[in-house]
């Protein structure tokens, strides 16, 4: 379901951009406008740099399994160097969705609305049932790793409606840093033509229960690091397990083979609202024709 890469509209961008400006003085808006403007790129995977990784919980592990694997002495440490594009790493949103989990319990209102037929003295009746729902969430909480990076996620929604529906997944962009908002949307809508029988003197029309309902929510996007660290010694040495073997002066550490996923992982915290609108229960119904 997810690529590297996921393109926005330029709708999407805008409406990143009044968000994240909106309580910015005059001269910030300005840098904030260069940033949003990378927005039509948004992606789940943004490349990992030194002060990323060191972030992470547990880079200390890592650390010592160079000097366990590789012995002690002057190292530097690089990550995505030139010339080595088959070994990158990369801090990737998870591709498990974000668990939205509600703080509250969902404010309801329910209203039965008319469908008028598609034309005067027409049996058609154009049902459209399912259901919309849109998060506005505000992050609460970012990472040092990847910090301003622009990254779009998938988010698992709770069913708020009093209408029992299947699991519901919505997409989001958002930009890890502070203060910053976003919204998600989900939708699963169709439309129908329902057809009713003419009754003499009687208007013929369709009826169909709406439910608006707002929840507040929050939850957690996992950040989850990935790929090579590179240690160069400034002396040529084997490996301490084959002292006898070749010697060189860098080595490489597969992350994920020495750390497990939380130790790995970074968190942005969101929290905010749902609105959902769940149209169901449609019926037709004919009613006469009086004239006041």
């Amino acid at each position: 379901m997810f690529s590297i890469r996921y393109s926005l509209s330029i709708t999407t961008a805008l409406l990143l951009f009044f968000q994240f400006t909106n309580a910015l003085p005059q001269p910030a808006i300005l840098e904030a406008a260069e940033l949003i403007g990378r927005a039509t790129g948004a992606i789940r995977c943004s490349m990992l740099d030194l002060d990323d990784a060191q972030s992470l919980p547990g880079w200390p592990k890592l650390e010592q399994y160079a000097r366990k694997t590789w012995g002690d002495g002057d190292w530097s440490i690089t990550i995505n160097p030139p010339g080595y594009k088959d070994k990158p790493a990369t801090m990737c949103v998870s591709k498990l969705p974000a668990a939205v989990i509600a703080t509250g319990g969902p404010n309801c209102t329910e209203t039965r609305v008319d469908i008028q037929p598609k034309k005067k003295g027409s049996s058609t009746i154009p049902v459209d049932e399912g259901f919309t729902n849109r998060g506005n969430w505000n992050i609460t909480n970012v990472t040092t790793a990847a910090h301003a990076e622009f990254f779009q996620a998938t988010f698992q929604l709770p069913n708020i409606t009093q209408v029992r529906l299947g699991p519901m997944k919505a997409v989001g962009a958002f930009i890890n840093a502070p203060d910053n908002s976003f919204v998600t949307t989900a939708t699963n809508v169709t439309i129908r033509n329902a057809q009713v029988t003419p009754v003499p003197d009687k208007h013929c029309i369709g009826t169909i229960l709406n439910q608006q309902c707002i929840t507040p929510a929050q939850g957690r996007i996992q950040l989850i690091a990935s790929g090579y660290i590179w240690f160069n010694y400034k002396t040529k040495r084997a490996p301490l397990a084959h002292p006898k073997g070749g010697k060189h002066s860098r080595y490489t550490v597969k992350i994920e083979d020495v750390l497990n996923t939380t130790e790995r992982s970074a968190w942005i915290d969101f929290k905010g609202y749902m609105n959902t609108s769940m149209r169901n229960d449609y019926y037709d119904e004919c009613r006469w024709n009086f004239k006041l």
